[in-house]
């Protein structure tokens, strides 16, 4: 009988308190990316914008998606030392990317569904409001962008 050994096979990643600064950005992110989402959705309904719905919904897909990569990083460093992932956690993060794929392509199916409605029954749109909370949402953006940029990220495998 043959005896096989996977160790040298095996693939970790380093799951260290270096990395708490990056987890506190990405929740401060996921914050103002749901209440950003949700001031969205209810502006684009009250002043009859579909960008703004639009923006919304993908925002939310954001939202999803933040949810589904901090499962997976902490499943992952849950399991890192764990022998029977003998090649790594990594396909917890591709299943995750998965996930938030199928659920972007959900939201832009109805919001096409909804834009194709709009364009045949077309709705008063109070321009100078959307305007205005389209404006927020660029600029939650723009914080949200800087809060996740990585200054010092040095990774080696």
């Amino acid at each position: 009988m043959h005896s096989y050994t996977l160790e040298k096979l095996q693939h970790s990643h380093s799951f260290s308190s270096s990395n708490e600064r990056g987890e506190r950005r990405t929740r401060y992110v996921l914050l103002l990316t749901a209440v950003t989402m949700v001031v969205e959705i209810v502006a684009g309904s009250l002043y009859g914008s579909m960008a703004l719905l639009a923006d919304g919904w993908h925002m939310g897909t954001h939202v999803a998606a933040f949810m589904i990569a901090i499962f997976a990083y902490q499943y992952a460093s849950k399991h890192a030392e764990n022998p029977e992932y003998s090649f790594g956690t990594g396909k917890v993060s591709v299943l995750g990317g998965f996930a938030s794929a199928v659920t972007l392509t959900v939201v832009a199916l109805v919001m096409l569904l909804e834009s194709v409605q709009r364009i045949i029954d077309p709705h008063p749109i109070q321009f100078n409001e959307a305007i205005a909370v389209a404006s927020l949402g660029l600029f939650i953006n723009v914080v949200s962008a800087l809060l996740l940029k990585d200054d010092d990220h040095h990774h080696h495998h």
